[in-house]
């Protein structure tokens, strides 16, 4: 027999398979091993002894005795070696017949003997290898034993049997054994439960702990957003989600097989590794502080392509003091290009696509810290306004898209084209050469000075053209300013290309002229008041009119509230000017309301001067005017400008609410252009808001702008704010403005703006209309 054959016999009698699924660390698993163990022992140490004794018994006569030794041999030999015997049966026939051995000791040499030390040692050795409930099965046993011992000894049957008695003990003796096993039994089933409870709390902890981790494991490996521990100290990933493949086209294997820099974008990998190793710097200074970082960063995909990815990360220490950074991430690339939709709204003129007034106040930011020098040519279109009088804002549209596209073809790559105003285009150019942008301004003179033909009607239209050159003590906004200064020289005589002089600045330009004789038209009576009719959706009637201030100079004629009240906000006539029209307003109400037009609301423009200046005084003005012409004050609604929004003081919240007190209504004005905040928005106490003619102007033709349209109308009523849409000028805009749930209608659509009398009339033509369209 060679060495492996003795090897696995050996192996099979001691580590034979039990019929329990055993934990290697739970107590009955090794309670068997020993058991294995002990088997060994009985079988190739004791046994020999066994037949021996045998032996023995049988050459003194004692043939029972013998019998009995070699039978309790046979029946251990049966237990170890029989196969597909239950564990709890080997362990009953092997202690059995060890306690067996031990009664015969007992009853050769008493309780004061080795009998009775055999009796408690083999006792022992059963309660330690049995279990609770073997344990209690083998007591049973025992009583059963001794009882029977002691009826063959009360019978007689045990007489002439060479035992030591000591005298008629043997009850006493009996009851003796009994009484310190009952005692070893309480004992060990003391053991057993204490046992048995802290192995149960184990095995369940541990049974929790991996329910636990399989849930999150389960959690980690199907949610969406892909899950990632990076070990940074070994520089390796730990684990990956396998929504991996969703996000980046990898599979696990793969993505933990990359480095860490490779899982970047070549433009986002410096500036990310650097927040790494700033933020693994606090970490180690607070390591009981838990902070989220949020990250967005570019990764590249398997299939080539490049995604944003927002990553939340946090850092902790592992198990072994490593730092790591358990992380998830998703895709954002919808987002992104949203947000990018939205930047490229907010900065760009949604008519002809050119940069607009905000992306050029960004520009004179960054040009705070660009030291390169820039010359700045202002385009004004001369006489424009008679295209949108006599053909109307469409049309004019259409002349300006036409006339941006020539303007930016011409420009190329020399410059930066934004639309400054109506029909006024501002152009950047990267040199300070006046030779150079005087040749690009004359081009643009050229490209624009040409005839149009605008519903078969044909017009010449030319341009005036400002130039302010760069300089070293000028920053880009004195510049833009040095450029406009040359533009109003320009418009003297149309159609010419003015370069800005210092003495321009003493000249009497228009806008100097406008300044002087400006002082002077209020006391003059020079101003009064249009209104504009608002058309009520819901209800089908004109209930409010807006308010527009009008100055017909004694020379100039009719001056454009764009060019008097910049003015008037500069040399703060704007205070004197908006009491005026305050009273004035409330006066024609009265008026109306004689003639038979009730319930009407007119709405007051008012400057961000008027808040910021005055204070309470502001609304010392509105209840003045409201008591002398006895009107209701919710009759009067003032509208503010977005600008206003970038304000953020408790003054000008504090003069909302005290407005909103007396009852006058209020209304947010131009919204759409710039400065909306749909946070700030929330905190003042608005009743309408006004979207800009901007965003009505281009819906028709524009699926996206009817999808800004709807979501801003959606968002302003989820605020509890009623809507009026300005510049309605078609019947499609109506329609889509009705079925996107907008209140208010004011544009050309309905009326021009009329004097208080003209809308007097116009209100109850439009009412007699609608009698007779519900009488019929």
């Amino acid at each position: 027999m060679d060495r492996e054959k003795i090897r696995n016999f050996f192996a099979t009698l001691i580590f034979r398979e039990f019929d329990i699924n055993g934990d290697s660390n739970g107590i009955e698993f090794w309670k068997n091993r020993i058991f294995s163990l002990l088997s060994f022992s009985l079988v190739f140490l004791c046994g020999p002894i066994l037949i021996y004794g045998a032996y023995l018994f049988y050459t003194a006569g004692n043939t029972l005795l013998a019998i009995i030794e070699a039978s309790i041999f046979a029946i251990i030999v049966f237990a170890v070696s029989k196969k597909k015997l239950k564990i709890d049966t080997r362990k009953y026939l092997v202690i059995i017949s060890i306690y067996v051995i031990s009664i015969v000791l007992l009853i050769y040499t008493g309780p004061m003997g080795a009998g009775m030390i055999s009796v408690i040692f083999s006792f022992v050795l059963a309660v330690s290898l049995l279990n609770k409930r073997q344990n209690k099965v083998f007591f049973a046993i025992n009583l059963v034993i001794f009882s029977v011992l002691t009826l063959m000894h009360l019978a007689g049957i045990l007489d002439g049997l060479p035992i030591e008695m000591y005298g008629n003990f043997w009850l006493v003796n009996a009851i003796t054994a009994q009484i310190i096993i009952i005692v070893l039994v309480f004992l060990y089933n003391m053991i057993y439960d204490g046992l048995e409870n802290q192995t149960r709390e184990i095995l369940d902890s541990r049974t929790s702990l991996a329910a636990s981790e399989e849930k999150y494991r389960l959690l980690a490996d199907t949610t969406a957003d892909v899950i990632w521990v990076f070990n940074v100290d070994l520089g390796k990933f730990v684990y990956i989600s396998p929504s991996i493949r969703d996000l980046r086209g990898y599979t696990v294997e793969e993505a933990m097989m990359e480095n860490f820099v490779d899982k970047l974008a070549f433009n986002s990998a410096p500036k990310f590794m650097e927040e790494i190793s700033v933020r693994k710097k606090e970490f180690i200074a607070e390591p009981d502080v838990p902070k989220t970082y949020i990250y967005e960063i570019q990764q590249p995909c398997k299939n080539g392509e490049t995604i944003w990815v927002e990553t939340a990360s946090r850092f902790r220490y592992n198990a072994q003091r490593e730092i790591e950074i358990v992380s998830s991430s998703r895709n954002i690339n919808e987002r992104k290009m949203k947000e990018e939709q939205i930047r490229y709204i907010d900065f760009h003129d949604p008519l002809t696509g050119l940069l607009n007034r905000k992306a050029l106040r960004q520009k004179f930011q960054d040009g705070k810290t660009d030291k390169q020098q820039k010359s700045v040519i202002i385009i004004n279109i001369d006489n424009f306004r008679m295209i949108n009088d006599a053909l109307g804002h469409q049309e004019g549209d259409d002349v300006l898209l036409d006339m941006a596209t020539r303007i930016l073809k011409s420009v190329d790559s020399n410059g930066l084209v934004y639309r400054y105003g109506g029909d006024e285009f501002v152009i950047i150019v990267e040199s300070s050469d006046y030779q150079s942008v005087q040749g690009l301004a004359l081009r643009l003179l050229k490209t624009i000075s040409t005839q149009f033909i605008v519903a078969k009607r044909l017009f010449y239209l030319t341009a005036s053209i400002g130039i302010g050159m760069g300089s070293e003590t000028e920053d880009l906004e004195q510049t833009v300013k040095n450029a406009d200064t040359a533009l109003y020289v320009a418009k003297k005589e149309k159609n010419k290309i003015v370069r800005y002089i210092p003495e321009m600045d003493q000249s009497r330009t228009r806008e100097a002229i406008l300044e002087k004789d400006l002082k002077i038209a209020l006391e003059k009576g020079e101003f009064e008041l249009h209104y504009q009719p608002i058309y009520d959706i819901h209800n089908e009637v004109i209930n409010h009119a807006e308010a527009l201030l009008r100055w017909e100079h004694p020379y100039l004629g009719r001056i454009s509230p764009l060019d008097f009240i910049p003015i008037a906000e500069k040399t703060k006539l704007i205070i004197p000017i908006t009491d005026w029209v305050i009273g004035a307003a409330c006066q024609t109400v009265r008026r109306w309301e004689k003639m038979g037009i009730m319930d009407m609301t007119v709405s007051i423009n008012v400057s961000l001067l008027s808040f910021e200046n005055r204070g309470t005084e502001l609304v010392e003005s509105v209840v003045s005017g409201i008591r002398a012409a006895g009107i209701k004050p919710t009759s009067i609604k003032l509208e503010i400008t977005e600008s206003i929004l970038i304000r953020d003081t408790d003054e000008l919240r504090k003069v909302f609410y005290d407005l909103k007190g007396i009852g006058v209504k209020l209304a947010l004005d131009d919204f759409g252009t710039g400065y909306s905040s749909f946070g700030c928005m929330k905190d003042l106490p608005l009743d309408i808001i006004k979207l800009d003619r901007s965003l009505i102007s281009n819906m028709v033709m524009d699926e996206r702008e009817q999808m800004i349209a709807e979501s801003m109308i959606t968002i302003i009523h989820g605020l509890g704010i009623q809507v009026v849409a300005e510049g309605v000028e078609t019947a499609e805009q109506l329609t889509f403005l009705k079925d996107f749930g907008c209140d208010f209608i004011q544009g050309y659509l309905f009326s021009r703006p009329l004097s208080a009398d003209d809308f007097a009339k116009y209100y109850f033509s439009m009412s007699k209309m609608k009698s007779t369209e519900v009488f019929l």
